[in-house]
């Protein structure tokens, strides 16, 4: 074997679309390359392993039996500059959000365009998506094709850095004809063109962050309802949507579902301020008391051509748990909390968590940060905005 045909890690690309009907795959050409990064894939198989009664130690020759992709990988928050509410120029992770489990609501009028993603329990879309790992002379790849492909995913927003989306535990169904799961590419191009828009970065630019105590108001850090003050500092907040794929396997096919089990649960770290202080919350009444919270994040930043645009975040929850923590110099609490159902934004009936069937919604200074009536029900909302006004 030549030395130039070695697969050189971390040079290659991925190719990925919705699918059409879940599970059959999708044409797939340079024009689908996404931004992904660390992925990682294992094409595995279970062994099935034949045993007779033999005059020595076992040594007949085990069969395949059924076959699966296992996968995961990240990317982050990022919309096109001229952003418009069209499925063929939606946020650059559209393809990824959608194969975790949210729903997408796209509204566009002469002011404003929107992606609202909503976190469905049912009816998930599913995407196929290529990789190729490439030879050390660049010529030639080595691709995995998967189809019906899904994943759990984590939202992790920290100070400093980039919003990223994690897809965890993901599984996929191999190629219809089983040998071209994983195949030698001749000539492959390399002809394929990433976005230079700017991702959204917590803190960098206009970050606004509120947790709301929802039974008298109060807003960490100090502040009001739609105007927190920031005195105490949100540090990092983290969800996760618990909805890792199961394999559903019968005598002919094989799919992968998301099997949601729980509640999307999440980490929230708050400084620690004295708890009489009017800007502090006492972490452990809340807990003992099942106070609700709202959770809103957004970021601002202009685009390329200078039209405002924001990265969002909303849900409503509640602290079960509390670690008492050391983060450099100062005291924090890490709360542990799960995401619950909304409330009605403007009435706050339904309460949170009373409705399976309320919508996110928008008032003003709380709820939704643009006036859009999602179709989707749900318990965790992402949007995407630019004004065109």
């Amino acid at each position: 074997m030549s030395e130039s045909k070695l697969i050189i890690p971390a040079i290659g690309k991925v190719l990925a679309a919705v699918e059409v009907t879940s599970g059959t795959k999708e044409s797939l050409s340079s024009s689908n390359a996404v931004f992904f990064e660390e992925i990682e894939w294992q094409y595995e198989s279970d062994n099935i392993q034949r045993l007779p009664l033999a005059p020595e130690r076992h040594g007949v020759r085990s069969v395949e039996g059924p076959t699966r992709i296992s996968w995961s990988g990240s990317t982050e928050m990022a919309l096109p500059d001229g952003f418009a509410a069209s499925a063929l120029t939606p946020p650059h992770p559209d393809v990824w959000l959608r194969c975790c489990g949210f729903a997408r609501d796209l509204f566009s009028t002469v002011t404003e365009d929107v992606a609202l993603y909503i976190l469905q329990s049912t009816n998930h879309e599913s995407i196929s998506f290529e990789a190729f790992e490439y030879t050390a002379d660049g010529l030639d790849a080595n691709r995995l094709q998967a189809r019906g492909a899904r994943a759990g995913w984590e939202l992790s927003i920290v100070d400093g850095e980039r919003v990223k989306l994690g897809l965890t535990g993901g599984l996929a169904t191999v190629a219809a004809t089983e040998s071209e799961t994983y195949q030698s590419f001749l000539s492959e191009t390399k002809a394929v063109t990433y976005y230079t828009d700017k991702p959204f970065v917590a803190n960098r630019g206009v970050s606004t962050v509120e947790l709301v105590n929802l039974t008298t108001d109060d807003v960490y850090g100090g502040g009001s309802i739609g105007s927190p003050s920031g005195l105490f500092q949100i540090v990092s907040a983290t969800f996760n949507g618990n909805m890792e794929p199961e394999e559903q396997r019968g005598l002919g096919a094989s799919r992968n579902r998301l099997a949601g089990a729980g509640p999307v649960t999440g980490t929230i770290i708050i400084e620690e301020g004295q708890l009489n202080d009017a800007s502090a919350f006492d972490p452990y009444a809340l807990r003992r008391d099942g106070t609700p919270l709202e959770f809103r994040f957004k970021i601002d930043q202009n685009d390329a051509g200078g039209a405002p645009t924001f990265f969002a975040v909303n849900c409503y929850c509640q602290i079960v748990g509390v670690n008492h923590a050391e983060a450099g110099k100062r005291r924090v609490y890490e709360l542990e909390v799960e995401v619950k159902y909304p409330e009605d934004a403007t009435t706050g009936s339904p309460e949170v968590g009373a409705s399976p069937s309320q919508l996110f919604d928008y008032n003003i200074t709380n709820g939704l940060y643009v006036d859009v009536t999602p179709t989707n029900v749900g318990v965790f909302a992402i949007t995407f905005y630019r004004d065109n006004s």
